[in-house]
Formats: structure tokens, sequence, C-alpha cells
């Protein structure tokens, strides 16, 4: 006959244990595992007040945990990406690049500017992160966040932000880059750390940006990235032919190759969607909605060669472009993807690797209703990054529970067998 064996549940005491060493006293490991545990609860606010009332501890202790109480940053979160690595790490994995905007009212927080906000559809003031998720084992979780430092942050001609960087405690290492350029730093991040994958994916943002899809051709890095439709394409290898030597006494020489007469000239994205023919649209579906219904679109995929800077010279590699369809209310909606994946992967492979994104909207889902990702209300720079890797940290617990209670399941399961 057989008999069930009760497993114990990981305790939370169980779970911040490796952290250990990163602290300099018990004290602060104390604030730290109040501050997980407060942020795990249920509840609306998960600022520190709310917080520390409901987990009994210092109120000022945990404000100081996110300023001024020493601990290894860099070792915790290096430990938390090693643990989750371990029960997630696949080699048909996913690297998914993205960001998040957190509104703010106030222009006193670290990195606050007038940018684009995508929680509120506009321009509004808010602070950026520019974030990693690794997919694996059907499990996602965030590997990185870094805060994305506008230009008015790093301006030294300005007075007025010089005097901010110091109130907020900005380190002097810390400049701005293009988004792109923080999410290649990131994805460099999880090679060294030997996070298995098989792909990259990223939306318009990363996608219509060439360096970063050369940048990537570089590090032979597959990518599925989503571009706009008003991008170009050759349907042809298009040639090009080297500009003559100079021959006039006047007149500026002509610098770069040339696209020959015959060459046919490019064309929109979207104008060839207009082309595909009603069979020629492969189905796919590639979820279940929250009603149980599924998600169904349609896809098809050519060879293309992407035409940004071809008036330059500028000659780029052939990708796959992928044209989705799906139906929208009375008419259709299109979106488009470049991919440097093999040339034998089905439309359908690449369509649902690059949908791996449904991902990060649900994490940022967790992270900013259930976890409060958005809701840190101090404002210096190390303290937004401590909220950020607390937060983490409460995820990685959270995942670590049903990645254990689904072990539990299978093993059950087995037995019964």
């Amino acid at each position: 006959m057989y008999v069930e064996t009760k497993t114990e549940v990981l305790s939370i005491e169980d779970y911040m244990a490796p952290y250990v060493p990163f602290f300099s006293r018990s004290e602060a490991v104390e604030l730290a595992q109040s501050y997980v545990v407060g942020l795990s609860l249920e509840g609306e606010r998960k600022s520190v007040e709310p917080m520390s009332a409901k987990v009994h501890a210092s109120e000022r202790g945990m404000q100081r945990l996110l300023t001024e109480v020493k601990w290894d940053h860099e070792g915790v979160i290096r430990c938390y990406r090693q643990r989750m690595l371990a029960e997630t790490n696949d080699p048909l994995g996913v690297l998914a690049v993205d960001d998040t905007a957190f509104p703010k009212k106030g222009q006193h927080s670290v990195c606050v500017a007038r940018q684009y906000c995508g929680s509120l559809g506009k321009v509004d003031n808010c602070q950026v992160g520019v974030s990693l998720t690794y997919v694996g084992q059907g499990i996602a979780w965030p590997y990185v966040m870094d805060l994305f430092v506008p230009k008015t942050w790093d301006d030294p001609e300005d007075p007025r932000y010089a005097v901010m960087r110091e109130k907020t405690r900005m380190p002097y290492t810390a400049h701005h880059q293009a988004k792109w350029q923080i999410a290649l730093q990131q994805i460099d991040l999880a090679r060294k750390d030997g996070a298995l994958h098989r792909a990259v994916v990223a939306d318009t943002s990363y996608g219509t940006v060439t360096e970063f899809r050369k940048e990537m051709d570089d590090r032979q890095e597959g990518y599925v990235v989503g571009i706009q439709g008003a991008t170009e394409v050759f349907l042809e290898s298009p040639v090009f032919v080297e500009p003559p030597p100079k021959h006039r006494k006047r007149g500026r020489p002509a610098k770069h190759p040339k696209l020959i007469e015959t060459n046919p000239r490019p064309v929109k994205v979207s104008e060839l969607s207009a082309q595909v023919q009603e069979g020629q649209w492969e189905h796919v579906e590639l979820r279940r909605t929250s009603k149980g219904k599924p998600l169904i679109v349609e896809a098809i995929s050519l060879r293309v060669w992407p035409s940004q800077g071809y008036r330059k010279g500028i000659r780029h590699e052939e990708v796959w472009l992928i044209i989705e369809r799906r139906t929208k209310a009375t008419e259709y909606e299109f979106r488009y993807f470049f991919s440097n994946m093999p040339q034998d992967m089905p439309t359908l492979e690449m369509v649902r690797l690059y949908h791996e994104r449904y991902w990060i909207e649900q994490g940022y889902q967790q992270l900013k209703e259930e976890l409060g990702l958005d809701q840190h209300e101090g404002r210096s720079w190390t303290g937004w990054h401590r909220h950020v890797l607390l937060v983490f940290l409460a995820f990685g617990y959270l995942s670590l529970l049903r990645i254990q209670e689904k072990k539990q399941a299978e093993r059950a399961l087995w037995k019964k067998a």
C-alpha cells in the first residue's frame, strides 16, 4: 500500500540562509527577511510603513536596510541568480528583454524625468528600469534590472542635476546609456553566468535598433525581435558598386558604395502584409486566454535583407521577416519581426519563441501588483536598487515554493504508478 510522506515546505529561514554571509550583522539578516515576508504577504500597499506593521518589524530599521545598513548587494543578487538557474537552466530557454516604467509625481527621486511611461501610455514623470527575464523549465523569473539614466541626469553643465545626483547618492560611475546598450550588458551577464538559452526576444524598442541586432549577430545570439511596419527591406540581395574615382576638380567625391540602378528598391514591411494570399497564412495557437479560449494567430515568414543605411552603402545580412496577423473586432492587426534563427526553423516555432514575452507581462503584473515593485517611496540610487533586489528575492521564494510543490506532485504520481 502506498503511504504518502509529507515533505517539509521550504521555510523563509531556510530560503534566506544562503544570503546570510552577505550581511554584516544578524540584525540586517532579520530586517531583510522581514522585508521579503512583508512583500510576499497579501495587501495593497508594500511600502515600508504598512509592511513593517504587518511583520512586526522596526519601520526605521527597514528604511535603514534600503539606504544605510551595510550588505553586499552584488553578492546577494549573484547568489539569487545561481539558485534560480539551478532549478530552471534550460538549453531551450529564452532571454526576454524589456523595460518598465515607475510613475512619479515629484521630480526628486533618482533618475526621474519626463519620458515615455508605458503604464500610463504617454510621456510623463517616471523612472524606467531595463530588465532581463529568464524563461526556462516552464518558469519565468526576473534576472536583472538596471535603472535607466536619462540624459538630463548626466549633464555636467547642468548644476541642477549635479545637485540632484549628490542628493540621491548616484555613484560617479552611473552614466547615460541607450536602453539597448544596457540590455546587451545584461545579456552578456547571463552568458557569463552560464544561463542556457536558444534565443533572445525583444519588442520594437530594441528590434528596430540596427546596432542592437548587429551586436547580437556578433555574439552569435539567435533572436526574434519586433520591428515597426514602416521598416523597409529588400526582397532580393542588394548589389552595390564602389564610387568612381574623382575626376572633376570641384564637388565632393562620392564616399559610399551605391546601389545599382537595376536593383529593386526597398519596400515597407507593412506593404508586404497586404500581398499575402489567404492560403499562405499558417495558424498557431499560442496559449489559452484567462477565459479558457484559445489565442490563435496567423503568420508567414520570408527571407529579406534589412535596408537601413543602404544609401550610405551599408549592407545587412539576410534575415527572416515574420508577419503575424490576428483578428481584432472587424479588422486585422499586423505585427512584424526580424529573426536570425536558422533557415530551416519553421515559422510557427519562431512565432512561439517571440511570444515567450508573454511571461514578462505576467511577471511584471505579479512584481508590481502583488510584490510592490513600483511602490518604493525612497529617492536614492541605493534604495531603488535594494528594493528591486528584495522584490526579486520575494519572487524567487514564491517561485521555489511552486517548483517544490510541482516536484512533490510529480513524485506522488510516480509512486502511485
